[in-house]
């Protein structure tokens, strides 16, 4: 450039030389704006954890043939920087403040994310996210979370899953929120991740599922505990011609689960003779109402079903 501007004035004076200096930075004015406008904010992804952390992801396209490309970050105190671009390939970078140059020769896409704790703060019981931001960004919040205040009115907003996120525009926000308690302690995972559960359920649920399960539990219990009276309803049906003591035995052997051996039966029947009550008993056997087992010495006399 120097070499041009010392001919320019030899040959044609000096007047001729400023011509050229003026056209010569007009041209390297253009080539820089040009060069910064190559560099565009395709998205931009906020999660806010429940402890504060904000992890951002952004994707960025750049100028493939632009030897470096500067993008303004959300916070100039950031950690776990990490830059790849279209090939999952790590990018060099350096970081200027609030600026992350990546030197990006050969690329046309980059992806960027990193954490910062910069853009949340805490009073009591409320969070507040501040956030100066020159392009439009995603806001995913923890689980559970209920808005009480914002500075502005998001383009868009997303409750699915009683997961909330706001799409917000360029500009200054301020947002305040509060987090509601959840059974199994911290959602600061990642519900995105398959290896992580998507959604945690709240303490309510969980205490009434225990207490219905407590219940069932007990009346099956009681249930499997209780003697359960045989049935002789049927048998009493078809056969109407059963004499009062004939009924009396069966009603017996029900209350007794349906089986009982012959002295017990002689001893709640004390006024029927033995040789009586045996030939009762055969009877009731013959119209196949009972059968009788012989168990040791003594018989037992067992409801048929």
């Amino acid at each position: 450039m120097v070499d041009i501007i010392v001919t320019c004035m030899r040959q044609h004076g000096w007047r001729l030389a400023v011509i050229v200096v003026v056209v010569l930075l007009a041209m390297l004015l253009v080539y820089c704006a040009a060069v910064q406008s190559t560099v565009g904010v395709s998205s931009t992804n906020l999660r806010v954890y429940r402890d504060g952390l904000v992890h951002v992801e952004q994707v960025v396209v750049v100028d493939e043939f632009s030897p470096q490309a500067t993008v303004t970050l959300l916070s100039d105190d950031v950690e776990n920087m990490v830059v790849l671009d279209a090939d999952q390939l790590a990018v060099d970078y350096q970081l200027l403040g609030s600026n992350l140059v990546v030197y990006s020769l050969g690329a046309t896409q980059l992806s960027i994310e990193y954490d910062t704790n910069t853009l949340t703060n805490k009073q009591n019981e409320i969070w507040t996210l501040l956030l100066s931001s020159p392009y439009s960004v995603n806001v995913t919040f923890p689980l559970n979370s209920t808005i009480i205040y914002m500075s502005s009115t998001p383009t868009a907003i997303n409750t699915a899953g009683n997961q909330l996120s706001l799409c917000l525009g360029s500009g200054q926000w301020e947002i305040s929120y509060i987090l509601q308690l959840i059974a199994g302690g911290e959602d600061s995972l990642d519900p995105t991740d398959s290896s992580q559960p998507v959604g945690m359920i709240p303490l309510e649920y969980v205490v009434v599922v225990a207490a219905g399960l407590i219940i069932a539990i007990v009346v099956a219990l009681l249930l499997l505990k209780r003697k359960r009276k045989p049935n002789i309803k049927k048998a009493l049906n078809d056969n109407p011609h059963l004499m009062k003591e004939d009924r009396a035995v069966l009603e017996f052997l029900a209350e007794k689960e349906g089986k009982a051996f012959e002295a017990e039966i002689r001893e709640r029947f004390p006024e029927i003779p033995r040789t009586s009550l045996w030939r009762l008993i055969k009877r009731l056997e013959k119209l196949e109402i009972v059968e009788v087992k012989k168990i040791g010495l003594e018989n037992q006399v067992i409801l048929k079903k």
